[in-house]
């Protein structure tokens, strides 16, 4: 009787191995930030080793980089394939319900990129606004060529905006309000809405003289937005603003009393525009559209600190953190109080979901180069956030 030797059997390697590992490294950039991570983390998540991985990716920014094209590719795809703008309305409705938090990879993550690939993705995103442009020529073919620019960026405010916070609601109703609100955006009517006037933005005024603490400041707050916090050291900024080291802790002793004074100096400017808004009698409809206003004219003339704001949060000190993050939750409580005043019977989830697409719409408008040399851009996004703000279930959208 002979005995069988066993033989010794080689573990086959998943063949969706590099996609599993990216989609474990985009969760986790999402949740923790580029920076907070590791490989170890990731192949850890994926249940390989760190060796393993390399055998995929080069490195970390190799693997950030397929993170970022994986996930502008897929809005690419949707939208490419889309044969009509309602079609494409509603299937990336679905889509970002799905795969919900992928525009924090692209308008955050993505900094950490070499300026080649963050240059040849921003093409790759213009392209796809270009194409949602064309289906929204084709459904109404009245908008000028930049008008349906503005309402394709607007319609990729409204998906991406779920990225950052976690109301939810159930998931038909939820993909039914995201549906509802990019038709509002691509069909709003722009150019209807008279100039307002009313307060200047509260920026810089050319010509007046700034503090060498300002000049700081003010590079500084540049700079984190463009590159993230941590990628910026004191020596950048010191270059950047014309100053030495001693000169900078002088008025700052760290790089992170700067990213407090720049949250601080963000929270202040906005309080001011929003009590500005607030201190005029009116209905709730003509409150609601002064502090719709007052955000607009906030963040175009501030869209480095609108960055900050967004992105940097995680970054302050406990303390700072807990307190900016009370901010706000106690504005966007202003906007949903105010929201369903008008509204009536709107549920404060819902309420929530709309003013943050109206709040992204906002932040994404000021940060996008391509918009900014609009000089309606301020009447335009007024009526596109209003349209937002009142869109109502549309029988005839099915």
């Amino acid at each position: 009787m002979t005995t069988e030797i066993p033989r010794r059997t080689t573990a086959r390697r998943p063949p969706d191995r590099k996609a599993r590992i990216v989609a474990a490294a985009a969760g986790l950039f999402r949740e923790r930030g580029y920076h907070n991570v590791s490989v170890a983390d990731v192949a850890a998540a994926v249940g390989i080793t760190a060796p393993a991985l390399y055998r995929h990716f080069r490195g970390k920014p190799d693997l950030l980089l397929h993170v970022v094209d994986r996930t502008i590719s897929t809005i690419r795809e949707s939208v490419e394939s889309a044969p009509d703008l309602d079609t494409y309305l509603r299937a990336s409705a679905t889509g970002a319900v799905e795969r919900r938090g992928a525009a924090v990879l692209w308008q955050r993550e993505a900094r950490h990129l070499p300026e080649g690939d963050r240059e040849e993705l921003g093409h790759t995103l213009s392209g796809i606004a270009g194409r949602i442009g064309e289906l929204i020529h084709t459904a109404r073919p009245e908008p000028a060529e930049a008008d349906r620019a503005l309402l394709a960026w607007a319609v990729l405010s409204v998906y991406g905006s779920i990225s950052w916070h976690r109301t939810s609601l159930p998931r038909r109703r939820f993909e039914q309000l995201l549906y509802r609100l990019a038709r509002a955006a691509a069909h709003t009517p722009l150019g209807v809405r008279p100039s307002a006037g009313g307060d200047a933005p509260a920026g810089a005024y050319p010509g007046i003289a700034v503090s060498r603490r300002e000049e700081i400041l003010i590079e500084a707050i540049r700079l984190f937005d463009e590159r993230g916090f941590q990628s910026v050291s004191t020596d950048d900024i010191g270059e950047a603003a014309g100053a030495s080291g001693p000169s900078i802790y002088k008025h700052f002793p760290t790089k992170t009393d700067l990213l407090v004074a720049a949250m601080v100096r963000g929270g202040e400017q906005r309080r001011a525009g929003t009590a500005r808004a607030l201190a005029r009698p009116g209905t709730p409809r003509e409150t609601l559209d002064r502090l719709l206003r007052s955000y607009i004219d906030f963040a175009l003339s501030q869209s480095h600190l609108i960055g900050l704001l967004i992105g940097e949060l995680d970054q302050l000190p406990e303390k700072e953190r807990k307190a900016a993050r009370q901010t706000q939750r106690e504005y966007l409580a202003l906007w949903t109080q105010l929201l369903g005043e008008v509204r009536p019977g709107l549920e404060a989830p819902e309420a929530r979901i709309i003013v943050g697409a109206v709040l992204a719409l906002v932040d994404n408008a000021s940060r996008t180069g391509r918009l900014g040399g609009r000089p309606d851009l301020t009447e335009r996004l007024a009526e596109i956030g209003t349209a937002l703000l009142l869109s109502e279930d549309d029988p005839a959208a099915g």
